[in-house]
């Protein structure tokens, strides 16, 4: 009885927490990124001055375009005289001076640097805005539906200029595809890093990777307009959570904020795989006109659904075939599988087939014994 007692007044303290720290930001988004369910949302949909958060794109991009081949991480860029005059958070790059495409990208991730966002902006783009371009054009391939980038850099518009505008759900969306990236993963965590052969020190200005135990990034951001902002990330066990929160009036209630949301998210949901990549499955599959009227076949990817602590139960799994006709091919689809929880379909997966089956043979139409 006392455990009961226990786990009621914890949750309800967790609760109390959450709807505390809510009043202390304008707008958020808690997202399990495997599923991409939403577990928490306030305004997540209203765009907002992103500040440095928008880097997030820039460093994208840049990625994409070593990814494909258009840029090495030792490809030379050369300051421009307009990316030594940023002003804000930077690393003092002086025109003229060359660094690597991975000195920058590190010095854009850790530290936030304003002139080093912009010099890759004009190594990919040419120019600023020819990069900004680049930046709406990917934006809208994401279905970012509530962004719209005038800058590389997120610094505040000036006289005529346009302000950058991004929702916390297009910023979650977009820090789950750079974190696809391994060295966007390790610059996340970095709290601090030499910068000019160690004549200069960066520091990450994401407290939560010394606050929060859990915390695996990513992305801060701050101006008068867009108040204290975070693009945070954090993991435990096997499941990792994306949370923003933006137009905080204190840093500290940002950073706590996001804290929050991420706990009550952790103890109240679990990652649970109902079926392993490549695990037999136990039917087989039909196939038309084939050398045998059935195939093996395996799970074509994990089956991971989120459910709340002490509701497991409840699932499901079914098999449905997709018309296979031969000949099969190993890796090919011959079928779905289905997982309901109570009765209600939450994820579905690909049946593939486990091995190679040919057609039935000619002859088999005129004896088929």
């Amino acid at each position: 009885m006392k455990r009961v007692v226990i786990v009621l007044l914890s949750l309800a303290l967790s609760s109390s927490l959450v709807a505390q720290s809510a009043e202390k930001f304008t707008a958020g988004i808690v997202i399990e990124p495997t599923t991409g369910q939403v577990l928490y949302e306030k305004n997540a949909h209203t765009p907002m001055p992103p500040a440095s958060m928008i880097k997030m794109m820039t460093l994208l991009i840049v990625m994409e375009n070593i990814q494909n081949g258009m840029l090495a991480f030792d490809s030379p860029v050369t300051v421009s005289a307009r990316a030594s005059k940023m002003g804000g958070s930077q690393v003092y790059l002086k025109q003229g001076e060359v660094f690597t495409v991975r000195d920058l990208l590190a010095a854009t991730m850790v530290h936030s640097a304003n002139d080093a966002a912009l010099a890759l902006a004009e190594r990919v783009g040419g120019t600023a805005e020819a990069f900004v371009n680049l930046m709406n054009r990917r934006a809208e391939s994401l279905g970012l539906r509530n962004s719209e980038f005038h800058t590389p850099h997120g610094l505040p518009a000036r006289g005529d200029e346009k302000p950058d505008m991004m929702s916390p759900a297009d910023l979650a969306k977009l820090a789950q595809e750079l974190m696809k990236y391994p060295l966007m993963r390790e610059y996340a965590l970095v709290q601090q890093m030499p910068f000019r052969g160690g004549t200069f020190t960066m520091y990450n200005p994401n407290h939560l990777l010394r606050q929060y135990p859990d915390s695996t990034g990513i992305k801060t951001g701050y101006t008068v307009s867009a108040g204290f902002c975070v693009t945070a990330s954090a993991k435990r066990g096997n499941m990792e959570l994306i949370s923003v929160v933006m137009g905080s009036k204190q840093k500290r209630d940002c950073f706590d904020s996001a804290a929050s949301l991420l706990t009550e998210a952790f103890n109240t949901w679990r990652l649970q795989q109902v079926i392993a990549k490549g695990a037999r499955l136990p039917v087989e599959f039909p196939v038309k006109q084939g050398a045998a009227p059935r195939v093996a076949a395996v799970a074509g990817d994990s089956a991971m659904i989120l459910v709340k602590h002490g509701e497991e139960k409840g699932l499901t799994t079914a098999f449905g075939p997709v018309g296979a006709v031969a000949p099969i091919r190993k890796g090919q689809q011959v079928g779905t599988i289905i997982v309901r929880k109570d009765g209600k379909p939450v994820a579905s997966v690909p049946a593939i087939a486990a091995a190679d089956l040919g057609k039935e043979s000619w002859w088999r139409k005129f004896w088929p014994f």
